[in-house]
């Protein structure tokens, strides 16, 4: 099976604000959830590169974490993201049903049988990039 990709992402630059030597772009995140792709088995789902940027991305700050759009609910809605700045990428994790086995704290890394539409059609998720 395919896994995602940067190009699963649809980005709109929702807002821009220049801070001194800084821009700072609101900017929302929809992934596809019908081409059947699958968590990476590594390095998390890697973002998009630009988003929004002209020369660079220093890093990225989630504002609301990956959430159906659609408005389906359940456990596939409860998963914590994490930017990781050396990949680019953000790498979910859930609370460990049957399935897998979780760490001390409850939480592991998205298998790699995980797909967006376990969270329902488009899922979005708002971040601010920061860069120029």
């Amino acid at each position: 099976m395919a896994v995602l990709t940067a190009t699963a992402w649809t980005e709109v630059v929702e807002d821009r604000l220049i801070e001194g030597k800084h821009k700072r772009n609101r900017v929302k995140l929809t992934l596809s959830s019908t081409q059947a792709l699958t968590y990476p088995s590594s390095g998390g789902i890697p973002l998009p590169t630009t988003l929004g940027m002209v020369r660079n991305v220093d890093y990225v700050n989630i504002v609301q974490g990956l959430y159906a759009a659609s408005g389906a609910t359940g456990a596939a809605d409860n998963h914590v993201w994490d930017y990781v700045v050396s990949d680019h990428a953000l790498h979910g994790y859930g609370m460990a049903p049957t399935a897998y086995t979780g760490d001390a704290t409850g939480f592991t890394e998205l298998p790699t049988t995980w797909q967006p539409s376990d969270l329902g059609t488009a899922p979005v998720m708002y971040i601010e990039a920061v860069g120029w």
